[in-house]
């Protein structure tokens, strides 16, 4: 991973010094912002992702549209429309089981682990895993520090524990039967036309196909099931068939249903 942290424009003292910790923990170099522009700076430094520590939070810049923070996404309009009474496709994957453990291969911007803390409230443990530690660094730190204006729903992001690491490393690692559910949401074969926040983060999310190897160490790992979101027409669901596919008829995305 190529990338430099540095300060928002009219960082004070104590960003810098903050920003230097980040760095350091992320071992990568910090860079004085000089009052440079962000394409300016970018440009001087090969085009590397910069990492913007600020008072408002971590933001990353990428070169492609304004730089990304964390937010609620779509989490925001399901949460709304499940206190409402609609049906979710992955709270409806769950089942009607009792939850105490959910990992999460796939965390991104964190938006299924929330809607999935926010509805099953007695789950425990909400681990999510991401594989790009700059992404997982902004992602954990809205987990840790966004407020929402509901309380149950900012209680939801501090159960969620985010992990920078790659699932592969994670599964392979991991006991057996270690979490009650494994989550998978890789990035589609047919991309669903993209939300304008997430058009910064294009190619900056680890897009990993799905393997026999892997689907197996997530069988071994989940006590109760392994659910998989995808394309209703996915490859995956015809290469390896799943107990049952949650999802509705006309639904751009669909959740296979792998029971263990």
């Amino acid at each position: 991973m190529m990338a430099i942290v540095t300060i928002s424009q009219k960082g004070k003292d104590q960003e810098v010094a903050k920003a230097n910790e980040v760095a350091k923990l992320l071992q990568l170099p910090y860079v004085a912002r000089n009052g440079l522009s962000l394409p300016r700076l970018q440009a001087q430094h090969e085009g590397e992702d910069i990492l913007i520590v600020s008072k408002q939070g971590p933001k990353l810049y990428t070169g492609e549209g304004k730089a990304h923070e964390f937010h609620l996404s779509m989490a925001q309009l399901r949460i709304i429309a499940y206190d409402r009474g609609q049906r979710d496709h992955l709270i409806g994957a769950l089942g009607s089981e009792p939850l105490h453990s959910w990992l999460d291969c796939t965390a991104g911007l964190g938006s299924d682990s929330l809607l999935v803390a926010y509805a099953r409230p007695e789950i425990s443990r909400l681990v999510a895993l991401e594989g790009n530690p700059l992404l997982a660094y902004i992602t954990n730190y809205g987990c840790r520090h966004f407020t929402h204006k509901s309380e149950v729903v900012t209680q939801a992001l501090r159960r969620i524990q985010v992990c920078a690491m790659r699932y592969e490393t994670f599964l392979q690692q991991a006991s057996t039967n270690s979490f009650d559910m494994v989550y998978f949401d890789p990035m589609f074969e047919v991309p669903v036309k993209e939300s304008p926040q997430f058009l910064s983060l294009r190619g900056y999310v680890l897009a990993t196909s799905m393997t026999e190897t892997m689907l197996k160490e997530a069988k071994r790992v989940a006590r109760n099931r392994v659910i998989i979101k995808e394309r209703p027409f996915s490859s995956v669901f015809q290469t390896w068939e799943p107990s049952y596919i949650e999802g509705g008829t006309y639904s751009n995305v669909a959740y296979g249903v792998y029971k263990v």
